[in-house]
């Protein structure tokens, strides 16, 4: 939830991730909770985001955008448009969710 009014395209917080094979996520991490939180990495694996990165919700109208950073290993998440104090930030999770 946003603590004050935060301006369209402001950079809201950059995650580390923790990044997983194909085989270790086949083997191990598709049979856990994290199964619900990761993010397919552009290479074919798996990526956890650390800090706040795991705490933003879905919406079908997010505003908050997100892009898979490479080279730092990390997600980047950026106000889409204006967010006011006390609104939630979320983001848009896809269309094949398993809630």
């Amino acid at each position: 939830v946003a603590s004050r009014d935060i301006a369209a395209q402001t950079l809201v917080e950059i995650s580390p991730v923790l990044l997983f094979t194909p085989t270790e996520y086949e083997e191990h991490g598709r049979h856990t909770l994290i199964h619900h939180y990761t993010f397919k990495w552009r290479d074919g694996r798996m990526a956890l985001a650390l800090g706040l990165g795991s705490l933003f919700n879905h919406s079908s109208s997010p505003n908050v955008s997100y892009i898979i950073d490479t080279e730092t290993e990390s997600i980047r998440y950026t106000t889409i448009r204006a967010v006011t104090e006390g609104e939630e930030l979320c983001i848009f999770y896809g269309h094949k969710l398993w809630f």
